[in-house]
């Protein structure tokens, strides 16, 4: 890439993270280029990233990947629309939230992902334990956010976006497993989630989604009732 070329987002439309970044992007209002691909072992992907993995964001100055150093760099290089706070406190809110939404309710439901989507079978005590620290993640995150609309706050943050992307997949899983809606069962939540898909950015964003999920379930042959959503 050349210092004038615009930013290339690598990944694919039904990873949550791509979707997140994908959606920061469209909220900064920036150019860029979708580059579809897998995550993957070859010598030519793991030079972009070392683990392997998307999404990767190709930068006149290299490649990063990890979605939150992503969401960093993007604030840090195209500050304007913020989507961070410029209070410290706030600024530092945001972040945990992230990290709650993140480390205790999308990893532990990631656990379910083979009696979901891999046609295994997911024990009891895979389940429970799942559950057990959802429940707890959204605990936190129902005494951490706002709802002023958005979870910090009277603008939208990083916080809603990464968490949004989050509990769209999650929420689907809790249906499936546990047969009820984190998204309803979070005091606030639903109104919140409706706000924010209301938005432009995510409407192009699950629009592609839906598109992929959607072919990824035929392709699996999984039932589609408790999966697809709205």
């Amino acid at each position: 890439m050349t210092d004038t070329s615009p930013l290339r987002l690598h990944g694919h439309a039904v990873s949550n993270y791509f979707d997140a970044v994908h959606a920061a992007l469209i909220e900064k209002k920036v150019d860029f280029e979708l580059v579809g691909t897998r995550a993957s072992g070859s010598a030519e992907f793991l030079a972009m990233n070392p683990m392997g993995k998307i999404p990767v964001l190709e930068t006149p100055s290299g490649y990063i990947a990890e979605t939150v150093a992503i969401l960093e760099y993007l604030e840090d290089t195209i500050p304007v629309p913020a989507l961070y706070p410029r209070d410290a406190f706030q600024r530092a809110r945001t972040r945990q939230i992230m990290n709650v939404v993140q480390c205790y309710i999308e990893a532990p439901a990631r656990s379910l992902y083979p009696g979901v989507f891999m046609g295994a079978t997911n024990s009891a005590a895979v389940v429970n334990t799942a559950q057990l620290t959802i429940d707890r993640g959204g605990r936190a995150l129902a005494g951490l956010a706002e709802f002023r609309p958005y979870l910090v706050g009277k603008s939208i943050t990083n916080a809603d976006i990464f968490s949004f992307y989050c509990l769209n997949l999650v929420d689907r899983l809790t249906r499936a497993v546990y047969r009820w809606s984190i998204i309803d069962k979070i005091n606030g939540l639903r109104g919140w989630f409706n706000t924010i898909a209301e938005r432009d950015s995510s409407r192009a964003v699950i629009a592609d989604f839906k598109i992929g999920f959607r072919a990824y379930l035929d392709e699996k042959n999984i039932d589609r009732a408790d999966l697809e959503g709205d």
